[in-house]
């Protein structure tokens, strides 16, 4: 990808995540490298994410792996800026994460901080201060870029297309639901089990 093509990319990522996060600009960087090292595939290329962050934008934009279309997988519990690109048929993939070991504090203390979750007081609040912080992280990045980025080849356990669970209708609320266990009659939002709101 070309400097110019990279920066159009980022601006475009800036508007789809809204803001102008520094994850994304480390993202492209990774997702581009995992890209590289992963080659072709057989089939499609699925993603797993091991966080819910700036990469699932990044990974969204540049493979095509989305929520809807079930290509992407995100563990949020993990919490880590990494992720996998793989191949559905077989399972090959490509780890790719911050080596946390080769981030200079002096030379590039911004983005030290950044992946140690020790900025600032004010920067965590937002405003201007996390806007100029975040152009400081970049900033630092476009010197380093790759060199903090490490990979390593694995094959992701399971691999094959997510199961499509058959369809019914609830028996108290009357809508369409997901029948994820046999002989069940009642959504997840009528048992409470999968309630996230209230009717007001």
């Amino acid at each position: 990808m070309t400097p110019e093509e990279k920066k159009s990319l980022l601006e475009k990522l800036f508007a789809f995540h809204t803001k102008r996060a520094p994850g994304l600009a480390i993202g492209i960087d990774m997702v581009e490298l995992a890209l590289e090292k992963l080659g072709p595939v057989k089939d499609r290329i699925n993603a797993v994410c091991e966080g819910q962050s700036c990469l699932v934008d990044v990974l969204q934009n540049m493979t095509g792996c989305t929520y809807g279309n079930r290509y992407l997988r995100v563990i949020n519990n993990l919490g880590r800026f990494a992720f996998t690109l793989y191949d559905r048929v077989d399972g090959r993939g490509i780890r790719v994460f911050i080596d946390v070991d080769k981030i200079d504090p002096v030379e590039t203390p911004e983005i030290a901080r950044f992946f140690s979750r020790t900025r600032s007081p004010e920067v965590k609040k937002g405003g201007q201060a996390r806007a100029d912080s975040a152009e400081k992280i970049m900033s630092e990045f476009s010197k380093i870029s790759r060199r903090i980025i490490a990979w390593y080849p694995v094959r992701v356990l399971k691999f094959e297309k997510p199961d499509v669970y058959p369809a019914a209708f609830c028996q108290k609320c009357h809508e369409s639901f997901l029948v994820t266990e046999s002989e069940q009659k009642i959504c997840g939002a009528c048992t409470g089990s999968d309630l996230y709101f209230e009717r007001i």
